[in-house]
């Protein structure tokens, strides 16, 4: 049965919509791109693959753009919310901060929705209108909105809950990615012009934070992970994933982001067991600005690398050892965020306001240039200096790479292990049954 043109979603002469049997009801949960083919006076289509309606809307956005050419009229009907959904389809999904990329662009295009509710702007909003009294209320606006996440109620059902408030920061990057999608319709014939827009630079909205933990600072971290208090006290098992997080970051001195994103997945290509490396930009992986090098493994990472199934930074799940009647089995299952046991260690150590997980990195830098380590060295380990491919290829396998700094860890770690040396224990496979 044919489908009605505009569907559930349409751009151009391309709509989105289900094929139907008699009565309207779907065949299939797979969206298909519709369009009319006036060769032959009928409706052709073309199946999505997706049964997910917002996935099955982006492969209907790179349809119509790799079939459009733009004329002079699309021009200048092309909107400010179309040049979002261009840019990610086009560019921003294919790069390694895709989920970060789309959730500037999401935020950005809310407070679209919200100014074309208010009044203040009229849909179609073209980029024509763009000025800075807009960007001005998206930054106020931005600051007021707090992050939220999705949790189960008392009676199961998922609401949002608000965690945070947002920084500057974070709004100035929505802002940083709406100029980039309006320089991408320009770069592609979508748009002949970009209107002019000033990002605030990182300096400008991020004031200068000198605060940094000592080794016993770090110490008492990694005792918080292990042993737990607060509302963590009794279920200190909540706390592995923020356990998992710190001995990574400890160890390797790197970003959040690439810390959760450590594994010793054979396809990820980033442990080197008997090299003693650590590559923390998987396979596939283009580098960015942000460079993730390639790390030397210390004893303590070994050991918790062999004691990881797949992701390094994981939950555990629990469950009866099969004949067994005293032991149970530890499932590891990967997190994409170690941000609520970071708050709520944040706060019942009275760390100051706005420090999140990246506060280890920052600590553990300023610990070993204050042991003298080589700042060259420091510069390489922290991704501000990448190698070049030629010495990249015949240097990271040295025993001299990065010989400072594995040595400056590795005295780290001593003195933790004399302060905490728990807590740098992998947690085991197997133990007694827990009394319930």
């Amino acid at each position: 049965m044919s489908a009605s043109k505009g569907g559930i979603y349409q751009r151009g002469e391309f709509w989105l919509d289900l094929v139907r049997g008699a009565g309207g009801n779907p065949a299939s949960s797979k969206y298909y791109i519709w369009w009319y083919d006036p060769a032959s006076g009928k409706q052709r289509r073309k199946s999505t693959g997706k049964s997910d309606v917002r996935l099955a809307c982006d492969a209907l956005d790179a349809h119509y753009l790799a079939c459009h050419k733009p004329t002079a009229s699309d021009q200048q009907s092309y909107t400010v919310s179309e040049a979002l959904v261009d840019y990610y389809v086009l560019h921003g999904q294919e790069r390694a901060s895709a989920e970060a990329i789309r959730a500037r662009l999401k935020l950005m295009s809310r407070f679209i929705d919200h100014e074309v509710k208010e009044g203040r702007i009229k849909d179609p909003f073209l980029p024509s209108q763009l000025n800075k009294a807009f960007i001005d209320r998206f930054r106020k606006w931005a600051l007021s909105d707090p992050i939220v996440t999705r949790k189960k109620d008392q009676l199961g059902n998922w609401v949002e809950v608000p965690v945070r408030k947002r920084s500057p920061a974070t709004a100035e990057e929505a802002v940083i990615q709406l100029k980039a999608a309006l320089n991408h319709a320009v770069e592609h014939d979508r748009l002949s012009v970009a209107p002019k827009i000033k990002h605030l630079t990182r300096d400008e909205v991020t004031p200068k934070r000198t605060y940094r933990l000592s080794v016993d600072g770090l110490a008492e971290v990694l005792d918080f992970s292990a042993t737990g208090a607060g509302s963590y006290s009794a279920h200190s098992d909540l706390l592995i994933p923020l356990r998992r997080y710190l001995v990574g970051a400890i160890c390797t001195i790197a970003r959040p982001d690439a810390v959760l994103d450590m594994s010793v997945s054979a396809n990820r290509g980033q442990w080197m067991k008997r090299e003693r490396r650590y590559d923390l930009n998987p396979a596939q992986r283009i580098q960015t600005k942000k460079y993730r090098p390639v790390m030397p493994v210390t004893d303590t990472l070994q050991d918790w690398l062999d004691a990881t199934d797949e992701f390094l930074v994981c939950r555990h799940a629990y469950k009866p050892v099969a004949g067994s009647d005293n032991e149970e089995e530890a499932r590891q299952i990967p997190v994409s965020s170690i941000r609520s046991g970071w708050d709520t260690m944040s706060d019942h150590l009275k760390l100051p306001f706005g420090w999140g997980p990246k506060l280890v990195r920052h600590s553990m830098a300023t610990i070993l240039a204050n042991r003298g380590v080589s700042i060259f060295e420091l510069e390489i380990a922290l991704g501000h200096r990448p190698l070049s491919k030629t010495t990249d290829r015949y240097v990271i396998f040295s025993p001299d790479y990065l010989r400072t700094i594995v040595g400056g860890i590795e005295d780290v770690i001593f003195e933790l292990a004399g302060k905490c040396g728990g807590a740098l224990i992998p947690p085991p496979r197997r133990r007694q049954k827990r009394l319930r």
